[in-house]
């Protein structure tokens, strides 16, 4: 036979050949450059050039990808007959030319533009040096006043302690008992506290006559807080556990607040006391010994030990039976000790969390010679351990023989005197009650001791061993107490100095929070006894804030580093203020990835002060002298360490310029200057938009936090009636002669200018044809100044810098910027926002995107506006088989038919063209040049990002491949001046071959091991992977970019309900006076009604109404912000009976009471029958064939049913549709945890359309329909909402179905399995297996042919 496979393989291999040979030939291959495709001459030579098939070239035109197949990358040629004559070229013109259009009257960019070039300037030496030292002066002295109060702190628990001694302090509050009512809210806290006292959490255990200072230092720490108002918690906690705490706190964010002293400051504490690194192997116990209560309080006591220790300790765990068990199969974990980092520590508890009792008995010897062996890996150097360490034995203690406690001993006894001793042994026994333990705490407390003699086991070394801790544990609560003393035995003596914690999540307000600690001490006689350690939290805002708002418009940025290199704030970082997940706790080198910046890192770390250039080309790496060529730009890092503390600053200039242009003192034209809160300074003709507070008099200035000397106390204080009126006379004084109140220099001068825009503003409202479609117009300055008009109350956090339109303006600047829909806090539905940069002024007027850029302008306006101005420019547009979309450069849809059709199938946000157009997205991405995929590391939430760039230098029209997809003709052109492209698809048949996967319940993406460029996929994440070994990012990892900082969303703003309740409307959009679904479409606070409820039955008569009536063009759909008005009410409302008739009541009845009566004697007949042939078919011999028949032949297409028609009675027509129901049905609403691990693909469903296998629909049609704008409890919702299915459709019966049906009517893709049953056609096959199971997931397959 080897013989026979060895001939035909020689056949194969010859004919493969020959037909490679056969196919190069057809094949004309070129190795000259393409002087038509990528162009290197004439105009515009960075253009991309789209190559035709009929286009002359003499470049190749196939190309041999990964798998080594031959891939034909020709374009089809561009014809207008594609799309019923559309030159596509030509529409994008006028497109850009009307949106150049609205950028330029409506939002005003000319007039704003010639208001900056009219200003005067002055010229201004820079002095960054000047700008590091402020900084870090400033970070200085707010660090030195915190180190005071606790130095203050520490001082006076000592000297109680003195007291105590002679008269003991004991008085306690528990926190747990003070009544809800005497607490209040507090914005710097997070949660209800007391400033009147402190109180504290008291263990159970705290013996008699404990120390606890907490009610005499409760007026120091009042008196901290007068004097520094930022301070977050102050506490003492003691060596007995008693942990006082100012303000009081209730702690009802814990589930239980009698065991909060378990948890709060745990880690916080353990590492103040015992700040030496610490090396420990927990082993814990899960054999057949174990009992369910004994297994559950061991698991509290494994993740107990490992949330107290710090990224400073080394760890390791082992769960034992028979053999030991390890969280990974990672070397390391084997054999060694790791960085107790919180990502470890997070990956052993859920560890410990999954061990489950083994049906063998312990092998408690194998157990302690693994640990052993771990301990030497890590430690061993010479004969002896460098270090003490220790084993944390967790079990009930249960021997199998009598001669097994001798081996253990032995074992112990032979492996310690390899360390010298130096290991010590903690055994915790636990208890099930009812179960005798006395020999097992016996052996256990003669493991802890190393009792040898007791089992005739000698010692191995005459340095006596060091003896460690047995205790019995029959309870999950108080373990702080019993084991969180663990580390007594090492005796190691706590240091003096301040301890600077990690940034980290406090609990009580989620925010992020740092702590200040240090140990105290009762002297006497030249002992120190340790007492305790009192600890200071602050906001990382506060301490971070100089360099969170540091701003100086792109040349340069700061960041700030520990001694030993982890980043503690970076221009990449959101706010720390919105900032609520543990952040990972990141080297330097991951955000500052350059080449060469290694060498830069190193003398940052060990020099106090410094200054370094790095030479950058244009690849972004590092030029050296071997190869001199001539750089792009460089970077220049300069660093300062601060005094006392592990902190360095550090600023990096991207652009050094000698001297910048600021604007002269200039004076605010607009006499009447009004500041946004109208809430504490109201305007006589106030109003609503919409759901805002505003005025229409004029327009208001808001100041952010970046706009203030000192961000966070801005803050931290509340805006009073006094306060405002003082920023107002600042900001309206001619005189010069007002002191400042705290205002950045740069502030009065951006709000004076953009006062000039005011009129101009007010102007256009009234005079604009588009005033139905615009919702307001605004400016903003990176000083953080902002002017809105209508004038509206904005929420004190905002910060217009950190927005997206802000940002996408900056990336493209002079250009007409548009955002993705998304939704608008303010009430008006979903929006976009166009927005343009204001440049520097010039007196010539001549700018160029390299110019500095003074402020950025924008305009809300509403989706529909963009639906409505394709269909009104392109008619073609309206036709059922074209789509007509516009898409931004990262691929996110901003105009889509699917955003308006009321069965859209989910949320207009964060739609990709791979979520509503996968077969054009599958054949744009084998264009090469056009779109390219993207991974960066998002440190924020542990994720690494994929996304899409697409080139904006596109010139021409990308269309079709030539052996590309033909059943979606398309074209896609670049829309000049703007980050926007304009595509037309015209769906040619009725089958689609080609998908992208999307998860339906989380953004994970199908396959986290493989990303190709060819390949479709949806935007997606995959967890950021660690190394557990070294604490740090796995190789692969460690090479992928930051992420750019995320934008922040906006927030809303509540106003007190007298001052609102009396106000009208600031516009009246009068809906119901709009006939036609085109005067209707895009009219602020304004929907098309089309659908009933359900989503699915057309209404009689489609009408214009409020959004709240029908959002979505859906009578009384849930609306994101849980205002709607219910559907029966407006029935009533817009559906009144034309004439009078008689009571309907009891005829009805009586029909009703007849069809019944008919219906079940229809219904018995046909169950009668039916029964009659169900036990004849299964009696058949061949009622499997009959079964597979049912399964794997296509079935006649059924007829379509008419509302109305088919069964009245819907007893009947329940029976006779049985719906099977997946056992994948998931909850649609679910998003994965933080951390949470991969469904493995079956969930690779996009919640935003119609998918091919999206059965949940046809089960429950009336409760989607009813959930589809539910919204959260905070009345707005951001997860995505599903949509009311068809109410005919079907399921399909495969789970990977070849094809997909569409619609001549519009339809997304790729469609549902629920179908109008008019459009079905044959259904898909799947082979009869015993084990084949309907899944509700999606399959996304290409057409291999």
């Amino acid at each position: 036979m080897a013989t026979y496979w060895t001939k035909d393989w020689h056949v194969d291999f010859i004919q493969l050949w020959l037909s490679v040979l056969l196919l190069m030939h057809r094949v004309d291959f070129t190795l000259q450059d393409d002087n038509n495709w990528i162009g290197n001459n004439g105009v515009n030579s960075d253009r991309i050039k789209l190559r035709n098939l009929g286009a002359r070239h003499h470049r190749r035109t196939a190309d041999t990808n990964n798998d080594g197949y031959v891939t034909d990358n020709r374009q089809e040629n561009v014809s207008p007959k594609m799309l019923g004559g559309i030159v596509i070229q030509h529409e994008s013109q006028k497109l850009s030319a009307r949106l150049r259009w609205l950028s330029n009257d409506e939002i005003g960019i000319t007039t704003m533009q010639a208001i900056y070039d009219s200003l005067p300037y002055t010229n201004e030496e820079t002095n960054l040096k000047s700008n590091l030292d402020k900084i870090t002066s400033s970070l200085q002295t707010r660090l030195r006043n915190y180190l005071q109060v606790l130095r203050t702190n520490k001082i006076t628990v000592e000297n109680l302690y003195k007291f105590h001694v002679k008269q003991p302090i004991t008085q306690k509050l528990d926190c747990c008992s003070i009544q809800f009512k005497d607490f209040k809210s507090e914005n710097q806290y997070g949660c209800r506290i007391s400033k009147q006292t402190s109180c504290d959490l008291i263990p159970p255990s705290t013996p008699r006559g404990a120390f606890n200072p907490g009610r005499n230092l409760t007026e120091v720490w009042r008196s901290n807080v007068q004097y520094f108002s930022t301070l977050k918690w102050q506490y003492f906690i003691s060596v007995e556990g008693i942990h006082s705490e100012y303000p009081a706190n209730g702690f009802r964010w814990s589930q239980d607040c009698h065991n909060v002293h378990d948890t709060r400051h745990r880690d916080v504490f353990l590492s103040t006391i015992q700040p030496q690194r610490k090396y420990v192997v927990i082993v814990m116990d899960h054999g057949n010994s174990m009992s369910p209560t004994q297994l559950h309080t061991a698991k509290a006591i494994a993740k107990h030990l490992l949330g107290s220790f710090s990224k400073n300790d080394r760890i390791g765990i082992i769960g034992l039976s028979s053999k030991p068990t390890y969280p990974r199969s990672d070397p390391c974990l084997l054999n060694s000790l790791v960085p107790a980092t919180f990502e470890t520590r997070v990956f052993f508890s859920k560890f410990v969390d999954k061990l489950e009792k083994v049906d063998s008995t312990t092998n408690h010897s194998l157990g302690f010679e693994t640990a052993f062996e771990m301990i030497e890996h890590a430690l061993l150097k010479g004969n002896q351990l460098a270090e003490r360490a220790m084993i944390l034995y967790i079990s009930r203690g249960l021997l199998s023989s009598l001669t097994e406690a001798r081996e253990v001993m032995n074992i112990i006894s032979v492996q310690n005197a390899r360390s010298g001793h130096k290991v010590i042994i903690n055994t915790y026994a636990v208890i099930d009650d009812g179960k005798p333990i006395m020999y097992e705490k016996s052996f256990l407390q003669d493991i802890a001791y190393q009792n040898f003699p007791k089992y005739d086991v000698k010692y191995k070394l005459k340095i006596p061993v060091i003896r460690g801790m047995m205790m019995a544990i029959n309870s999950t609560s108080d373990l702080s107490s019993s084991v969180g003393r663990f580390y007594l035995p090492l005796n190691n003596t706590a240091d003096e100095s301040p301890v600077f914690s990690l940034p980290y999540i406090d609990e009580a307000d989620r925010s992020l929070t740092l702590t200040i600690s240090q140990p105290c001490f009762h002297i006497f006689k030249d002992e120190h006894k340790l007492i305790g350690m009192v600890g200071v939290d602050l906001h990382v805002e506060d301490i971070v804030q100089d360099i969170t708002y540091y701003n100086q418009d792109g040349q340069s940025y700061t960041f700030i580093v520990t001694t030993d290199g982890y980043t503690i704030m970076h221009p990449s970082f959101r706010r720390p203020m919105r900032t609520n997940i543990q952040p990972m706790h990141t080297d330097i080198r991951h955000f500052e990835s350059v080449d060469g910046f290694e060498l830069i890192r190193r003398s940052i770390l060990s020099q106090e002060e410094g200054e370094s250039t790095l030479l950058l080309d244009s690849n972004n790496s590092s030029v050296t002298e071997e190869h001199p060529t001539q750089p792009k730009f460089y970077a220049k890092y300069m660093w300062k360490k601060v005094d006392n503390a592990p902190y360095i600053v550090v600023l990096k200039v991207l652009q050094e310029i000698q001297e910048t242009r600021e604007i002269r003192n200039i004076v605010s034209n607009q006499h009447d200057l009004v500041y946004h809160r109208l809430d504490l300074l109201p305007r006589e003709k106030m109003c609503l938009h919409l759901k805002q507070l505003s005025t229409l008099d004029t327009s208001t200035v808001f100041l952010s936090a970046s706009s203030f000397e000192k961000p966070f106390e801005h803050l931290s204080e509340d805006e009073t009636k006094r306060i405002v009126q003082i920023y107002l006379t600042y900001l309206k004084d001619d005189t010069m002669m007002i002191s400042n109140p705290g205002l950045k220099d740069k502030v009065r001068n951006d709000v004076a200018a953009s006062t000039r825009i005011n009129d101009e503003w007010m102007r256009r409202y009234q005079a604009s044809s588009l005033k139905d479609y615009i919702i307001r117009r605004y400016v903003a300055t990176p000083s953080g100044v902002s002017r809105m008009y209508p004038g509206t109350q904005l929420g004190k956090t905002f910060d217009p810098t950190k927005r997206s339109w802000f940002g996408r303006a900056l990336e493209f600047p002079g250009h007409v910027t548009l955002t993705a829909p998304y939704l608008d806090v303010g009430g008006a539905g979903y929006i976009v926002t166009i927005s343009h940069t204001i440049f520097e002024g010039k007196p010539a007027a001549l700018h160029s995107p390299a110019d500095r850029v003074a402020a950025v302008m924008g305009m809300d306006i509403t989706m529909g506006y963009f639906h409505k101005l394709l269909i009104d420019n392109i008619p073609a547009c309206k036709q059922p088989t074209v789509r007509c979309f516009l898409m931004d450069d990262k691929g996110y849809l901003i105009a889509h038919p699917a955003f308006v059709d009321p069965n859209g199938k989910g949320p207009v946000e964060q739609q990709h063209i791979t979520h509503k157009e996968p077969l054009v997205a599958n054949d744009i991405l084998n264009h090469r040049g056009f779109v390219q995929k993207k991974l960066c590391n998002r440190y924020n939430d542990r994720t690494v990002q994929r996304f899409y760039r697409f080139n904006t230098s596109l010139e021409g029209v990308l269309t079709n491949l030539v052996h590309g997809e033909h059943c979606a003709r398309y074209q896609i052109t670049y829309i000049p001046g703007t980050n926007a492209f304009l595509g037309i698809v015209n769906h040619t048949c009725e089958t689609a071959t080609a998908f992208c996967p999307c998860s339906m319940v989380d953004r994970l993406c199908l396959n986290c091991h493989r990303m190709e460029q060819s390949e479709c996929e949806c935007p997606c994440e995959c967890p950021l992977e660690m190394d557990l070994c070294t604490g740090e990012l796995l190789d692969e990892e460690d090479l992928n970019p930051s992420c750019e900082r995320d934008p922040e969303e906006e927030h809303v703003v509540l106003v007190d309900s007298s001052i609102t309740d009396k106000l009208d409307q600031c516009y009246q959009p009068k809906c119901e006076e709009r006939q036609s679904k085109n005067d209707c479409m895009g009219v602020v606070d304004c929907s098309w009604c089309q659908v009933q409820l359900d989503g699915n039955t057309p209404i009689n008569k489609p009408y214009c109404a409020s959004q709240r009536v029908c959002f979505g063009g859906v009578i009384g759909a849930h609306t994101p912000y849980g205002d709607e008005i219910a559907a029966n009410v407006m029935a009533q409302q817009f559906d009144p009976p034309t004439v009078k008739s008689t009571p309907v009541g009891p005829v009805a009845g009586g029909i009703m009471g007849c069809f019944l009566i008919l219906a079940l004697g229809v219904y018995c007949y046909r169950h009668h029958v039916h029964r009659n042939t169900h036990q004849y078919i299964s009696s058949m011999p061949d009622a499997t064939n009959r079964m597979s028949h049912y399964y794997n032949e296509p079935e006649d297409q059924e007829p379509v049913e008419e509302p109305g028609s088919g069964h009245t009675n819907f007893v009947l027509a329940s029976f006779e549709n049985p719906a099977s129901i997946s056992p994948y049905r998931v909850n649609t609403s679910y998003r994965r945890p933080a951390g949470g691990d991969s469904d493995h693909g079956y969930s690779t469903m996009t919640p935003h359309e119609d998918s091919e296998h999206a059965s949940l629909p046809c089960l429950e049609p009336l409760l989607i329909g009813r959930d589809r704008y539910k919204p959260t409890a905070h009345g707005v919702s951001k997860a995505p909402i599903l949509p009311p299915p068809p109410s005919i459709c079907r399921r399909s019966r495969s789970p990977t179905p070849p094809q997909t049906r569409l619609s001549t009517a519009y339809t997304t893709i790729p469609e549902q399995t629920c179908l109008p049953s008019g459009s079905m056609g044959p259904t898909t096959t799947i082979p009869e297996a015993p084990h084949n199971v309907i899944a509700n997931v999606q399959v996304h397959m290409v057409d291999s042919r």
